[in-house]
């Protein structure tokens, strides 16, 4: 029984940072997009080198008062 929660504890644990590491990630490609955005490059170009839907980088764009 010991090592079952012992298990439980570590697959819990595991799941908890995969989930930071995926939003740590997301928050980093959405930094790097608006820095391209300010630099000025082309909506279309951005999505395709941050690998962010084009859709997310016209919000980011917007809210950001770029376009």
């Amino acid at each position: 029984m010991c090592n079952l929660g012992e298990g439980i504890y570590e697959d819990g644990l595991m799941k908890g940072k995969q989930v930071g590491c995926e939003g740590g990630r997301k928050e980093g490609k959405l930094e790097l997009a608006l820095e391209l955005l300010k630099d000025g490059m082309a909506l279309d170009k951005v999505a395709k080198y941050s690998k962010l839907s084009l859709s997310i980088i016209e919000e980011l764009a917007k809210k950001n008062k770029l376009i």
